[in-house]
């Protein structure tokens, strides 16, 4: 199971002049819907005098992942649709862009606007930092307080983190591991606390 994707560190901007024509592609790190709307939204009311703000996101991984695209105007699958062939390409996600069009005068034409909005993203792209990162899920559990000391060395040794730990009647534990491990971890715990560990959450 892969569970590593690539995004964005941080938002960055880049202007692509294209012919007469003036473009500024912004792209930013979004984990979640919401967060790439407000993205976008910034951007409109930013360019507010533009004549094109098309944009379009990825959100998550695999068969559950969003995709999204806009082309605020342009010819239908012009714009949105080749920034998000862009992302998809450098195998990006959780990543939303917005591409700025100032019209010059001169027609583009659709192949001359699926080229340019295309080249937009790419530059967008190309100007960002990217790194490597994991999808992870939360497991909580509870477990009597002789056999802890087991459970957070095994945490430890699948490079996990512990959250949270609760001291009452028994144990809980709040604990964070990539996705691809979590079902080793989980048969890890049940074995070191010898079958007596809880799980509320995984």
């Amino acid at each position: 199971m892969n569970d590593s994707y690539r995004t964005l560190i941080s938002p960055v901007r880049a202007k692509v002049p294209v012919g007469a024509c003036r473009f500024i592609a912004s792209i930013a790190p979004a984990s979640s819907e919401p967060e790439a709307r407000g993205f976008i939204d910034a951007i409109c009311k930013e360019f507010n005098d533009a004549n094109h703000n098309a944009y379009a996101y990825k959100i998550g991984h695999g068969g559950g992942a969003v995709r999204r695209s806009f082309d605020d105007g342009e010819p239908a699958s012009t714009a949105g649709s080749p920034m998000l062939e862009v992302l998809e390409k450098y195998n990006l996600t959780n990543v939303v862009v917005v591409a700025t069009r100032y019209f010059g005068g001169v027609k583009l034409g659709v192949g001359g606007l699926v080229r340019a909005y295309r080249s937009c993203a790419e530059e967008g792209v190309k100007a960002a930092r990217t790194e490597t990162r994991y999808f992870t899920r939360v497991i909580l559990f509870e477990i009597p307080y002789k056999y802890v000391g087991s459970a957070l060395r095994e945490i430890e040794g699948m490079k996990g983190s512990v959250k949270k730990i609760d001291y009452a009647a028994k144990v809980v534990v709040m604990a964070v591991i990539r996705e691809k491990y979590a079902s080793l971890l989980l048969k890890r715990l049940t074995d070191a606390s010898r079958g007596e560990i809880i799980i509320k959450r995984s």
